[in-house]
């Protein structure tokens, strides 16, 4: 299928208020699980890109209400995780995931970290039933947050970085070790990188995350909390959260 893709800008229907957001830092996480719930291929056969050794805290509340779910990862912290039926110690774009297969699938803080957009979503393509569907969350690369970490991990910084900024609540490290590319995180640079693999519609959702000041010496977080109350809570496509859904069948999934 070749033809032209339908495509839909979302913004969340919260209220742009900083007393709100700023209380509800987790927002974001709490909208794309909802996402997901509403969605009806997640009672069906699931794939989890990048799944990791288990569920991340924030999509926790999806234990239960797949269908089945496997995983792929080129961590070999996928060996240990409890959820998965069938899983793949790989990357992805060149596993042995059996095509035409899954209802859905989604990738949770993957896409930042594509190196190949084309062969990625070419992939996700080929793994999707003809009415299957792909979601995705990813820091949106309209916002300064992508541009400031490629640029730690240009200059070498990442490691310093690491161990400045330190664990999450979850005890997870907030930066990982990973690369990171920032090459299919805006709408543009994600319908560029599908056209004419199969996809019918995308759906994109922009949420005003303010969670990035915590990166920021205390200090300097005056800085990234003015933008978000000049321009990142206010304008669309500055909106640091980017949610992705694509369509290969009717957008029902």
């Amino acid at each position: 299928m070749n033809g032209p893709i339908a495509v839909r800008q979302v913004r969340a229907d919260i209220p742009v208020s900083w007393p709100i957001l700023d209380a509800d830092r987790s927002g974001f996480q709490d909208y794309f699980a909802r996402l997901l719930l509403k969605s009806p291929g997640l009672k069906g056969r699931v794939l989890d890109i990048g799944c990791g050794g288990n569920l991340p805290t924030a999509l926790q509340g999806l234990d239960g209400h797949y269908g089945t779910i496997d995983g792929i990862d080129p961590d070999p912290g996928v060996a240990t995780h409890p959820l998965l039926s069938h899983r793949w110690n790989s990357p992805f774009e060149t596993s042995a995931v059996p095509q035409a297969t899954y209802d859905l699938a989604y990738a949770y803080n993957v896409l930042e970290h594509i190196a190949d957009p084309k062969a990625f979503f070419s992939k996700v393509c080929g793994v999707l039933k003809d009415d299957g569907v792909f979601w995705a969350l990813t820091p949106n690369g309209h916002h300064p947050f992508p541009f400031l970490s490629r640029s730690i991990e240009r200059l070498g910084l990442k490691g310093v970085a690491r161990r400045r900024i330190g664990r999450d609540e979850s005890g997870v490290m907030r930066v990982n070790d990973y690369p990171a590319y920032y090459r299919c995180n805006t709408s543009g640079a994600v319908l560029s990188a599908i056209r004419g693999l199969g996809f019918r519609s995308a759906t994109f959702f922009h949420y005003p995350c303010v969670q990035w000041d915590t990166y920021f010496p205390a200090w300097l977080r005056w800085s990234p909390r003015a933008w978000d109350l000049t321009l990142g809570t206010r304008f669309t496509n500055l909106m640091q959260i980017l949610m992705i859904k694509l369509d290969k069948g009717n957008g029902q999934g």
